[in-house]
């Protein structure tokens, strides 16, 4: 088999194996992997693992596995980032396989488990176009085959099938030789129809198996324990039955479940003799061992049978040993032993930081399971309503959360309960001044000993900061906070959650007005982070793409701007804190990009706008706005001047402010739009405020004829806006400001190239400099400041003649005869 799959994966970018359980896929896979001298990174689905956003994090994961035996592009694999955004990932990765001398293999064990996913995200742009010197191989039972069907069509891909995988006669007799039976290896095949687990049993029972009609569960209930089990010896047999509790499993993990310090020797062990054992390595070199699916289900039933309080001791073991590093998995095994107040403990100790990270669906499907006299308590019934809003599913939230408060006496009694209560008031209470009081409320038990303590108090603080922003109460510690949060998780090498802080750092930042720091924090996220079994959540991964929309959106890269706001979109599952500020967004990047396509689309994700205020977010003013810049981009401006009517009150969201002064300003009303900022003057600190009521200043004073005031308030403006790079008040198709900066670069200004820069990019928005190519828009910006061709060369460091080759062609291209004339092309 190992030469079949060598020659698959030789011949082919994707190889497909598929056959039901029990052919043996996993272990002929990893016996040919350790043949392989090529560099081999294996991925194991898990039953959570039907996500794209898990499935890019896991495969991430893998793919820095191979950091070891690819000391070439350890720099580059090191640089991969399970949080990172889908694209961007995409492209790191071929990038960094085009350096690679030999040709690298992922495995994905289990895919089956995809559940129809294989095809999304990071994953599914690999299957389409992965680099050459990264081959991609898939284990599954049948439905995987359906999934590649395009790839094995177009012949990108090769299937090996259960006939494949099947014995012949000659390994038949090689495994019941190396057994030592003496069973007839021509009877034994046509029993079996050479299916590879049956021939296993019969060889380690030594006689002839059932017919291959029986199934795979009757084959290892008749053998496994009176053949199998009992020819291991007690001590070995003991072992086997321990530990397939747990289908997965690391040596630590089987030295807490068994007792044995020797628990890794064992494995091995058990892997040299074949029984149903395979062993794969993690990420970080550390060997991951997976039993039979089957073969560990027959083993529990065998235990189960004869001991169940052994079995349930097991399970709790387990759970113990797993339940400070993977609560959600410690559930499971307290859940299997039954010992439903231990999962609850664990529960309450974990609850948050799961639902903040990737876990919120399966703790709402444990607290639904759990038994009735817990179920229905108030602790597991305000988790619940918290998991819920988490995963979207926000009436049934708050409907089951009154029920909690209606049911609870005024002041509820254990701390357990009224600590889950508080922090419920952040995720539910919808009532701004119920939602300020819930605040005050946690702040006041932050301070009270032994109230929050640990990795609980890091996602208290967390979510308060969430709230508190929510109800755009802006407190000056929130970025300490979030910061401080970061730096906690990431010395508990929870590492989505260490991003999911950064995310919100660079939002609040941005909110702010700081956009260097924001973008300083988004290097720092794309630096080498530990690999860990991180996943792409709601809250990590989309504070971190809306951080990477926003700036592009204030760099007037409006494009990249609404193709980042897309994506978040359509990953879905967002947060309420963002889910209505993206749309909103997408709908001023689109308006910006001038594109109908885009405005159309922002225009459909608005219906999912709500049209009230939740939890204290003022919805109808985002739609108003977002709705009155996609009218004006359509050529609707009265319409879209109602709109802004309805909101010039305002003056508490700042940025919204801003785009409705923006539609003011350019229905030619300057003046009314320093009005309707002056309202926000307790933002007047916010640089994109500050730009803004300064450029309407400045418009104001040259209507008035007073042009030196004019330009003093666009210096200002300028000050600001190169600082932070934020060039977006300057590209909104303006023509009077246009005109203004065109005169302003005729002064005295520091600001030259920003000022350039700011007029190309709005002229190629409007398809101007289409036709030039990247340096001929570098050169084209250059020139239209007081820069001499001496120093736009030395700028570039080319030479002068370069320079005058360059102007030339832009003048050609742009039907003009002298510098003048390009400087003042106008939109």
């Amino acid at each position: 088999m190992s030469a079949a799959i060598e020659a698959a994966v030789s011949g082919h970018r994707i190889s497909v194996i598929s056959a039901p359980s029990g052919h043996g896929k996993t272990r002929a896979a990893a016996e040919w992997a350790a043949l392989q001298p090529r560099p081999v990174a294996w991925l194991c689905l898990g039953p959570t693992d039907d996500d794209p956003a898990v499935l890019t994090s896991g495969v991430v994961t893998a793919l820095r596995g191979l950091l070891p035996a690819q000391q070439e592009l350890g720099e580059a694999l090191g640089r991969l980032d399970p949080g990172a955004e889908v694209n961007r990932l995409y492209n790191q990765i071929c990038r960094t396989f085009e350096q690679a001398r030999a040709v690298c293999v992922l495995v994905v064990d289990d895919a089956q488990r995809a559940a129809g996913q294989l095809g999304a995200g990071l994953l599914g742009m690999l299957l389409d176009e992965a680099p050459e010197s990264l081959r991609l191989v898939f284990l599954g039972t049948t439905p995987i085959e359906g999934w590649l069907a395009k790839q094995l069509l177009e012949g990108s891909a090769v299937q090996l099938s259960a006939q494949d995988l099947a014995f012949d006669r000659s390994e038949t007799e090689g495994l019941l030789k190396r057994f030592g039976g003496r069973l007839d290896a021509r009877e034994v095949l046509e029993d079996t129809q050479g299916w590879p687990i049956a021939v296993q049993v019969a060889a380690l029972a030594s006689q002839r198996p059932p017919g291959a009609q029986d199934s795979l569960e009757d084959l290892l209930r008749s053998y496994d324990q009176t053949q199998i089990l009992d020819g291991l010896g007690d001590s070995l047999a003991v072992f086997v039955l321990t530990t397939t509790a747990c289908t997965e499993l690391t040596a630590g993990l089987a030295t807490a479940m068994s007792g044995r310090q020797e628990a890794a020797a064992v494995l091995e062990e058990l892997v040299d003799r074949g029984i149903f054992l395979s062993r794969h390595c993690g990420s970080d070199e550390t060997p991951v061992y997976r039993w039979h699916p089957i073969f560990a289900r027959q083993c529990t039933q065998i235990l189960l049978r004869q001991d169940p309080t052994a079995l349930n001791l097991i399970h709790r073991r387990a759970g113990e040993y797993l339940c400070s590093t993977e609560p959600m998995r410690a559930l499971r095994h307290f859940e299997a032993a039954h010992d439903h107040d231990r999962a609850m403990e664990v529960l309450v100790e974990n609850w948050l930081e799961l639902i903040i990270g990737d876990h919120a669906a399966q703790v709402a499907t444990f607290c639904a399971v759990l038994p009735r006299r817990l179920s229905g308590a108030a602790a597991a019934q305000l988790i619940l309503a918290c998991a819920e809003e988490a995963i979207g599913e926000h009436q049934e939230a708050r409907a089951r959360f009154h029920r909690v408060l209606d049911s609870l006496p005024d002041h509820p009694r254990g701390q357990e309960v009224g600590s889950i209560l508080r922090v419920a008031r952040l995720l539910l209470t919808d009532d701004p001044k119920a939602a300020l009081e819930a605040t005050r409320d946690v702040h006041a038990r932050l301070a009270v000993a032994g109230e929050y303590e640990g990795r609980e108090r890091v996602a208290v603080l967390f979510l308060l900061t969430w709230t508190e922003l929510r109800l755009r109460l802006h407190p000056a510690s929130a970025p300490e906070i979030m910061s401080a949060a970061a730096r906690e998780w990431a010395a508990m090498h929870e590492t989505h959650l260490e991003r999911s802080a950064l995310g919100s750092l660079a939002m609040i930042h941005l909110c702010d007005g700081r956009n260097s720091r924001a973008r300083r924090i988004l290097r720092e996220v794309d630096a080498p982070l530990q690999a860990s079994a991180a996943t792409l959540t709601a809250y990590a991964g989309s504070a971190l793409g809306t951080a990477s929309g926003l700036l592009a959106y204030w760099s007037a890269d409006f494009e990249n701007a609404a193709a980042w706001f897309g994506r978040i979109l359509e990953a879905g599952d967002l947060p309420v804190p963002l889910g209505g500020a993206v749309r909103a967004f997408l709908a001023f990047s689109a308006a910006g990009a001038r594109d109908p396509a885009l405005c159309r689309r922002a225009a459909t994700e608005l219906e999912a706008v709500s049209p009230e205020e939740v939890q204290g977010a003022q919805w109808p003013i985002f739609r108003d706005a977002a709705h009155a810049v996609l009218a004006e981009a359509a050529g609707h401006r009265p319409r879209a001047l109602a709109l802004v009517a309805r909101h010039s009150e305002s003056a508490d969201l700042p940025m919204i402010g801003v785009v409705l002064a923006g539609i003011l300003r350019r229905a030619g009303d300057p003046a009314g739009a320093f009005r309707l900022l002056s309202r926000h003057r307790a933002f007047m600190g916010v640089s994109y405020v500050a730009i803004s009521a300064r450029i309407s200043a400045a418009l104001v004073h040259r209507m008035h004829g007073e042009p030196e005031v004019a330009h003093e308030y666009c210096e200002y403006a300028l000050d600001i806006a190169e600082r932070e790079d934020m060039r977006a008040p300057f590209c909104d198709g303006d023509l009077k400001l246009r005109l203004l900066l065109t005169e302003h670069l005729t002064r005295r200004t520091s600001h030259e190239a920003f000022i350039a820069g700011a007029l190309t990019a709005e002229q190629s928005s409007q398809g101007l400099l289409a036709a030039l190519s990247g340096r001929e828009v570098e050169v084209y910006r250059l020139l239209q400041t007081s820069m001499t061709i001496q120093e736009i060369a030395e700028a570039l460091t080319v030479s002068v003649n370069t320079v005058k080759t360059h102007q030339r062609a832009i003048h050609r291209k742009l039907g003009v005869r002298t510098r003048r004339e390009a400087q003042q092309l106008a939109p």
